[in-house]
């Protein structure tokens, strides 16, 4: 717990974008509240981390699941042994890139279709450094697309909605409460409405 609190902090401090204190204190209380750490102990939620990654020309890393025709955005859940700095690197390192600092840029809730909390989805913004983008073992193709094209083509519509809110408003950070499909042969979400948790040009 203590390792995953202190690589929340840490990861704050490295927003460059954030420099009031109370902006990064206020930050840490949204991480904080809505990690697993602060869920009921009877519940089973996890939390997945996701990059967005862009390249110099503003188009977002798609990738496609191996031996599927799902197209996603890279991501990681949350274990006991990293922590969210180190997970963020190793997930970018798995594609043979360097990335700029992640800036948080969404905090949101999925449930199931009885209403019941299954997962807290944190998404974070980056900028390719150094290195040409290659598949690890588990994804069979990666593309570059731009923001109105890729979210055509991603495959579940949790990731796409969240993405087109994320970077039509940037300066803000969002949050919001998404609904899984009952139907599994439907990809499609339902999402109560987004909200601002922060506005970061202020």
């Amino acid at each position: 717990m203590n390792k995953f609190f202190l690589s929340i902090f840490l990861l704050l401090h490295r927003i460059s974008d954030i420099k009031a204190a109370i902006k990064k204190t206020f930050l840490l209380f949204i991480l904080l509240v809505s990690s697993p750490l602060f869920a009921q102990q009877t519940a089973n939620i996890s939390t997945f981390h996701r990059l967005l990654i862009f390249n110099d020309k503003s188009e977002l890393m798609l990738v496609r699941i191996k031996d599927s025709d799902r197209w996603v955005t890279p991501g990681w859940y949350q274990d006991e042994q990293l922590t969210i700095k180190q997970g963020l690197e190793q997930l970018a390192g798995s594609y043979g890139v360097k990335i700029s600092s992640p800036v948080l840029r969404g905090v949101f809730t999925l449930k199931d279709g009885q209403s019941r909390v299954i997962s807290t989805r944190l998404i974070y913004s980056t900028k390719i450094i150094s290195g040409t983008p290659e598949a690890p073992p588990i994804i069979g193709e990666i593309k570059w697309l731009p923001v109105q094209e890729a979210a055509k083509i991603v495959t579940y519509s949790h990731i796409s909605t969240q993405f087109m809110q994320i970077t039509k408003y940037p300066n803000i950070v969002w949050g919001g409460t998404q609904y899984m499909p009952q139907d599994s042969s439907t990809n499609k979400s339902e999402i109560d409405g987004f909200y601002p948790l922060l506005n970061m040009s202020k």
